[in-house]
């Protein structure tokens, strides 16, 4: 893949991304939707018409399945740079946007997890203890630097948050044991703590940490019929805490939501709004 059309783009796209403001992940995620667009159509991308891109489109969805967030964004590739980088305006009824329906996250039982964890390796259990332990996407886990760990506050500075939003967020006591036993066995030369091992500069990629996790939890719990991915983990946490009785506002911060309504998911999935709240008709009744 990637090999019949070169794209000869990339200063040009990094910059429109880098005025804005947008993150690095931003980059990369357009870059490689418009060089399988570009692939497909045998084309340059920039010779490449409304028409022919809402064609490859329909090719990811009706041929290849792929996810509505997946034909979305490359849309929304291909729409910033023929408007930011080529300067023509696709207004964006030009190319509809793909509605799909909202499904309810999968949430695990909190005695399930440390369990999983407790198989894998040190270093994977270090890095999915944050996405669990303090609720961080698993990007935001491999790109932590060690001065991001105050252990003396028992919190982490996240510096890489979607939309290049930076916040705090919980250090638990299980994620600070791990990174220690982590630390001293793999000492690694920083700042990175999670670095790839042939480019230390950079961080660990995670598509061996989440097929990892997969298998792990579906080799002890075969019966599960769950999509089970490091993020799942993410999503227990602002579940489980707003089980014990946090507030929905301090998990909003922790996680690093931009809205509230992205938190107030996890009323949905915990018993302990519902087993608060009485109904109408037995209020009548009373």
């Amino acid at each position: 893949m990637f090999k019949a059309t070169p794209f000869e783009y990339d200063d040009e796209l990094k910059r429109e991304i880098d005025l804005r403001g947008l993150s690095q992940r931003t980059f990369a995620n357009y870059r490689s939707q418009l060089r399988r667009m570009s692939e497909h159509v045998k084309k340059d991308i920039k010779d490449i018409s409304t028409e022919e891109a809402k064609g490859y489109l329909h090719y990811l969805k009706s041929e290849l399945k792929r996810h509505p967030q997946t034909i979305n964004l490359c849309r929304a590739a291909f729409r910033f740079f023929q408007q930011n980088v080529l300067g023509n305006h696709i207004p964006s009824y030009a190319i509809p946007h793909h509605k799909f329906e909202y499904r309810l996250p999968d949430i695990l039982p909190p005695d399930r997890i440390i369990p999983v964890l407790g198989c894998l390796s040190l270093k994977y259990r270090a890095v999915l203890s944050l996405c669990y332990g303090s609720g961080m996407r698993i990007s935001e886990a491999l790109a932590v630097e060690i001065g991001d760990i105050e252990s003396g506050a028992m919190k982490i500075h996240v510096r890489n948050g979607k939309g290049m939003r930076v916040r705090y967020t919980i250090l638990s006591t299980y994620s600070l044991i791990c990174l220690r036993k982590y630390w001293k066995s793999f000492e690694p030369p920083g700042p990175k703590l999670f670095p790839q091992r042939d480019n230390p500069a950079e961080a660990m990629r995670p598509q061996n940490i989440q097929r990892a996790f997969s298998d792990t939890y579906k080799k002890h719990y075969p019966l599960c019929n769950k999509k089970i991915t490091p993020h799942t983990l993410r999503h227990c946490f602002g579940t489980h805490l707003l089980a014990s009785g946090t507030d929905l506002p301090t998990i909003q911060l922790l996680l690093g939501h931009k809205s509230i309504k992205s938190t107030s998911i996890y009323t949905q999935l915990t018993d302990y709004h519902f087993s608060r709240l009485v109904s109408p008709i037995d209020r009548g009744r009373a």
